[in-house]
């Protein structure tokens, strides 16, 4: 769906896997394919990276923005949750 080549999804879940942080198991009804899912420090990583983004958003949005372009931000913000929703 992404246009990721399947050579180039392996060589990214192989690295993620040797971090510890994916599991690949068999899917039972098609052995050809693999589902991966997060470990609990893949979660941890996760999270932390996320949190991290946010820090950094909203401190960029504290320091280098007016409150008026802050709230067009949030304004903006609603705008794209409606074009995502179902």
């Amino acid at each position: 769906m992404e246009g990721v080549r399947p050579q180039s999804m392996a060589t990214t879940i192989g690295s993620l896997s040797r971090l510890g942080l994916v599991d690949r198991h068999a899917d039972p009804e098609d052995g050809r394919k693999q589902r991966v899912t997060l470990t609990d420090s893949g979660r941890e990583r996760a999270e932390g990276d996320r949190e991290a983004r946010h820090a950094w958003l909203t401190r960029a949005l504290e320091e280098r923005c007016t409150e008026r372009e802050r709230q067009t931000v949030v304004e903006a913000m609603a705008v794209l949750e409606r074009l995502i929703e179902p």
